[in-house]
């Protein structure tokens, strides 16, 4: 069995909406975020991911929760293991998308987020964190 991947994805809040994009090596919406790089914290694989993928400055993110899955990875063409720590900011800076990280964005409230076909770990967090966010 394949050890999972640790992920950290942030779920970036602006005036009530958050942001998602359709990732291009899985074909699902997802909030952005990324791999644990050598010995980084968590926190600051969240701060460095959300600078590659969308060039904002995060500040202070705070965890809410897990999800796990074992999605299909286009790109490898495998399913892979996941592991993905999810965290929560708020962020009112222009953001700039890296295309290879995402085809599209949008700016959408959680519950237009549920309805979309999300991967795995987001529905697994959301299964944990009906509530999210309170």
């Amino acid at each position: 069995m394949l050890r999972p991947v640790v992920i950290c994805s942030a779920f970036i809040e602006k005036e009530g909406k958050f942001l998602t994009i359709y990732c291009p090596k899985f074909k699902k919406w997802r909030v952005p975020g990324g791999k644990v790089d050598g010995n980084e914290t968590l926190i600051e694989t969240v701060v460095r991911e959300m600078k590659e993928e969308t060039n904002l400055d995060i500040k202070n993110p705070i965890f809410v929760g897990y999800g796990q899955d074992d999605d299909y990875n286009h790109h490898n063409e495998k399913n892979i293991p996941r592991l993905i720590m999810f965290f929560h900011t708020t962020n009112n800076q222009k953001i700039t998308m890296d295309p290879e990280e995402a085809e599209e964005y949008k700016w959408v409230t959680i519950d237009e987020l549920k309805t979309m076909d999300v991967e795995g770990a987001l529905s697994d967090f959301f299964s944990q964190n009906p509530s999210f966010p309170q």
